[in-house]
Parts: C-alpha cells; sequence; structure tokens
C-alpha cells in the first residue's frame, strides 16, 4: 500500500493497537483514529525551526520561541490565552530531549475550513530536537482522551530516530503518494 510509507523516513512509531492507522497526509506522517466512534485524531507533525541566519543551527531563545508559537497556535485552537513561558507546562523525556506536554478543553476550532466541534480535549506534546521540532497531536471527546492518556504518553516517549540525524530537509515537506 503506497500511502503506508512513514514519513520523515528516520522516525519509527509504535503506536498502541487501539489506534487505527489511517493514510499520512503532507502535514501528517504518521495518522491514527480512536475511540467508540473513531472520531478521536491522533498525528505526528515535523516543523523545521527557522533561523535568523539561514543553515544555521537555531539558538536556544528560536527554538523556545518556535515551541511556544506552536503551543500558543493550539491554544488559540481552543480559545484559550496563550502563554510567555515553557517553563509553565509539565515536561518529559523525549526523543532524549525535553517534550512540552499541552493540554486543552472545550471547543476546538482547527481552522482550514473546518466546523467547530464542541465538548473536545487535546493531549499535544512539542518535542524541539535539533533543526525540527516534532508535535503529536490527540484531539476527541475529553473522555476518550482521558481514557488514551497514559497511551498517548507511552506513544511519545516510545519515539525513536533510525539514526542520530534529524530529519533529512527532503523529508520535512514530502509530497503524498497516490494509493
Amino acid at each position: 500500500v503506497l500511502w503506508d510509507r512513514a514519513y520523515p523516513g528516520n522516525i519509527k512509531d509504535r503506536a498502541p493497537e487501539e489506534w487505527r492507522r489511517v493514510p499520512w497526509t503532507q502535514m501528517r506522517y504518521y495518522n491514527y483514529r480512536f475511540g467508540a466512534k473513531e472520531d478521536g485524531e491522533v498525528w505526528l507533525s515535523v516543523i523545521p525551526i527557522r533561523t535568523r541566519v539561514p543553515g544555521a543551527p537555531p539558538t536556544a531563545i528560536e527554538r523556545d520561541d518556535a515551541v511556544l508559537q506552536n503551543v500558543n497556535r493550539w491554544y488559540n485552537q481552543f480559545r484559550m490565552p496563550e502563554i510567555t513561558e515553557l517553563g509553565e507546562l509539565q515536561q518529559e523525556s523525549m526523543l532524549k530531549v525535553t517534550g512540552y506536554v499541552v493540554e486543552a478543553e472545550g471547543t476546538y476550532h482547527a481552522g482550514m475550513g473546518s466546523e467547530p466541534r464542541e465538548d473536545s480535549k487535546m493531549l499535544a506534546v512539542a518535542i524541539p530536537y535539533s533543526t525540527i521540532i516534532v508535535t503529536v497531536k490527540m484531539v476527541g471527546s475529553p473522555a476518550e482522551v482521558e481514557a488514551q492518556r497514559d497511551n498517548f504518553l507511552g506513544y511519545c516517549q516510545s519515539l525513536a530516530f533510525f539514526n542520530q540525524a534529524p530529519a533529512k530537509e527532503e523529508d520535512r515537506d514530502p509530497k503524498p503518494e497516490k494509493e
């Protein structure tokens, strides 16, 4: 099956048996559904960290700013106030670096033409690694997200690189193949 290829090619995952893998998209390298109606979603994305000096590794400030931008975008999807410090978030070891755990509950405004989803919960992580941020996001009903909390955190902590290099440039924006 052509859609079952994993991107980026150097991150491997181990999803819980309760999650059903679905085709990846341009921004969702790993994509799953869960829950009684399979309307809960989990996806992994990789985002390059933009730097002021092209080609230079990001500074600690640039890395933290990139994580904060993602976290605050997620909070905005739930119409929550932005944060200014990463220290306000729960921190967990993931990919051998510090990952930041983000939670929100309420009406989810995914954007891009999607209708708002009332009574939703998000559990997400942002993991800054070298020149990229690996993000994993779970959205569904509060009860189903809470029931999957341990699976979600275990999944995030199980992520590993096939090698120590961050995602290759050509893997950051892959073109989906047709089925």
